[in-house]
């Protein structure tokens, strides 16, 4: 048997702890638990979460951080600023936790009210309509994005929705554990109902069920809903009236404010007449029953401590895993960054993102673009005409960093310090009728996806950009004082996962201009599609469970980034490190970068979170994140001293190379 060297990192590293990792692995064996087997043995999942790895670490200090602020602003009351005295009323009115109890069914009695009065389907448009702007869902979905035809201009999207599971799979499955979980969410609709006053409440969750159960059956699955040419299918507005007649789909426009606009997509085409159809044939009083489930599953975080405690009992516990709610303050926080995140950045970011932090990552990015670029060119299975258009496509990529140049202008949004729902409808209202102020007109260019201290990054494909929020850029995933291996592998990575989402299997569709348009000859097309193949093969080979695989077309455009990014990553590094050997206590740079990579993707979960990721959520585990792109590169295999044949490594016949 070939020996492999031991490999041990130095108590003097200044980034690597010894103790984070196992040195009883070797490498060429399990990698994953050789570079964090000590550090996934000290970290169990905290009882309040479902998972618990690195980018958790960075959120939980960053809601440190950002408890500090809002427990700062909420006490400086009409001594502070516009954005402070908003930000400090909202988070006040979400910790008076008396008053939420003195209140109980009060804020929500108007929309119940309503929801009474229907007598008819021709009364369900403008009550949907109320609710969606309210934040709540129920049917069907709306969003304003730039359009894929011409994503200079906003459109309407329009999609389905209606579950109150994560996916349609969850109704569907037949397997003993899916059949269980089932069960106990019906137990749960009907507890809720019971906490409602309802005589009848479990005969109330078993008419949720059916109704739900009928939206899965003619709802597309996840694997469907990452199709860009299924769900981009646009219609003219005199079509909505045709698609569901009986709900009266252009009412509903009207009445949320799209009625002048001359076009929408929809992304099932199949999904509208058939729900027309539920709807028709479903009794007034059961589609009264399933509004208001809906009502009381989007307001249960605001309501009095029963409602909460009973949805965290199912969405929590029985699908999530976790023991125990986090904290009342967190919970604020995290409704907080979701209905005035930028208003909460704001106050982040004044000292919590140094400039020296935007300059490193530009130069970084620049870096990452430049070496897609050179992987673009050398690539061998593309023919010149495709790599012109791949390269204009690179070309037109914008950035974003840190935080917005402008930022979103919150005038006229009212918070109080009296009612938390109150204030979280006020929001929701509010983004609502700001969306949909942008119908028709030309995309914003200052725009961001998500709040600038969320601890994440993404590819916008309809703007052909990448974003990199503060919130992730700290360690573990970019150090200014590191050296260039590890942020190279770490932030790195990510900016290269981030590019390379352009050209995954959906990315790939859009031009540079964010339209989607097909830029491929047909020859490229073929073997690209080939090429991801081996992917989805490879990843459906990690079993979690007897039975349970990660899903493997799920996340093939997030396996794809992983991969492709790795690869554009460490030859940003060799040029960056311009022939220097980059060794750190006695750590070359590719063993570094390598430690770094899997040093971002350490993560434990309980049973119940990683069913629930493998079975709804688009990323793999973290698991197979570091040894999936890993074991496809001879980079890293030769950094370790790693026999081609090791445990380590795919077969050299099976390993694909994409970007």
């Amino acid at each position: 048997m070939t020996q492999h060297p031991s490999f041990t990192i130095s108590p003097d590293d200044p980034v690597f702890r010894p103790e984070d990792t196992d040195p009883s692995k070797s490498p060429a064996d399990d990698f994953y638990r050789f570079a964090n087997g000590g550090w996934l043995d000290a970290n169990p999942v905290p009882d309040e979460y479902g998972s618990w790895g690195a980018f958790h670490e960075l959120n939980a200090r960053n809601e440190d951080v950002l408890h500090a602020i809002l427990e700062s602003v909420a006490k400086s009351g009409e001594s502070g600023d516009a954005i402070a005295r908003l930000v400090g009323d909202y988070y006040r009115s979400g910790m008076d936790i008396e008053r939420i109890e003195q209140l109980d069914l009060e804020p929500i009695q108007t929309m119940l009210d309503t929801i009474a009065t229907i007598d008819a389907t021709s009364d369900l448009a403008t009550v949907v309509a109320d609710m969606h702007m309210s934040g709540l869902g129920a049917f069907l979905d709306v969003a304003v994005i730039p359009d894929f035809e011409d994503a200079t201009v906003n459109l309407l999207y329009v999609g389905q929705s209606g579950l109150g599971l994560p996916d349609r799979d969850y109704y569907l499955r037949d397997d003993e554990t899916s059949r269980q979980l089932l069960a106990h969410y019906v137990d749960h609709v009907g507890d809720m109902f019971d906490l409602l006053g309802f005589e009848d409440h479990e005969g109330a969750a078993r008419t949720v069920l059916a109704i739900e159960t009928s939206i899965a059956e003619m709802s597309y699955t996840n694997v469907q809903m990452r199709d860009v040419q299924l769900t981009t299918n646009k219609v003219q507005h005199n079509a909505a009236s045709t698609l569901m007649p009986v709900f009266e789909l252009d009412r509903y426009l009207d009445a949320i404010g799209a009625g002048d606009e001359r076009s929408f997509n929809i992304d099932n085409e199949g999904f509208y007449p058939a729900l027309d159809a539920l709807i028709e044939r479903t009794p007034i009083k059961d589609l009264r029953t399933y509004l208001i489930w809906n009502v009381v599953r989007g307001t249960s975080s605001a309501l009095p401590q029963r409602f909460q405690d009973e949805a965290f009992n199912f969405y929590g516990m029985k699908l999530g895993g976790q023991k125990a709610q986090k904290v009342r303050w967190k919970r604020v926080l995290a409704a907080a960054s979701s209905d005035i995140g930028q208003l909460v950045s704001q106050l982040y970011v004044v000292e919590n993102f140094p400039p020296e932090a935007k300059v490193r990552m530009e130069g970084l990015v620049e870096n990452l673009l430049t070496s897609m670029r050179s992987s673009i060119e050398g690539l061998t299975w593309m023919s010149e005409a495709t790599k012109v258009e791949a390269l204009e496509k690179l070309s037109g990529f914008g950035y974003k960093i840190g935080y917005p140049d402008e930022w979103r202008d919150y005038t006229g949004l009212e918070v109080a310090r009296g009612t938390w729902l109150s204030n979280r409808e006020a929001a929701a209202r509010f983004e609502f009728a700001r969306q949909m102020g942008t119908l028709g007109q030309p995309v914003d260019p200052h725009e961001w996806s998500m709040a600038p201290h969320v601890v994440n990054a993404y590819y916008h494909p309809l703007r052909n950009e990448i974003v990199f929020p503060a919130g992730i850029l700290q360690a573990p995933f970019f150090r200014l004082d590191a050296d260039d291996a590890v942020n190279y592998g770490s932030i790195g990575a990510v900016i290269g996962h981030e590019i390379t989402h352009g050209f995954d299997d959906q990315g790939s569709r859009f031009d540079a201009n964010g339209n989607v348009r097909d830029w491929w000859t047909a020859t490229d097309r073929e073997e690209f599609d080939s090429r991801a193949r081996v992917v989805v093969d490879q990843y459906n080979e990690y079993e979690i469970e007897d039975g349970l695989t990660v899903n493997g077309e799920l996340t093939l455009g997030e396996n794809i980034a992983d991969l492709g990014g790795l690869r554009v990553a460490r030859a940003a590094l060799l040029t960056a490190l311009d022939g220097d050997t980059g060794e750190v206590a006695g750590l070359s740079a590719d063993q570094r970068f390598y430690l770094s990579y899997a040093s971002i993707w350490r993560q434990n979960y309980t049973d119940e979170y990683l069913r629930l990721l493998v079975n709804s959520d688009p990323h793999s585990p973290g698991y197979s994140r570091c040894i999936g792109p890993l074991s496809n590169l001879a980079s890293f295999a030769e950094a370790f001293g790693l026999d081609p044949d090791s445990a380590a490594m795919r077969p050299i016949s099976e390993r694909v190379d994409i970007w």
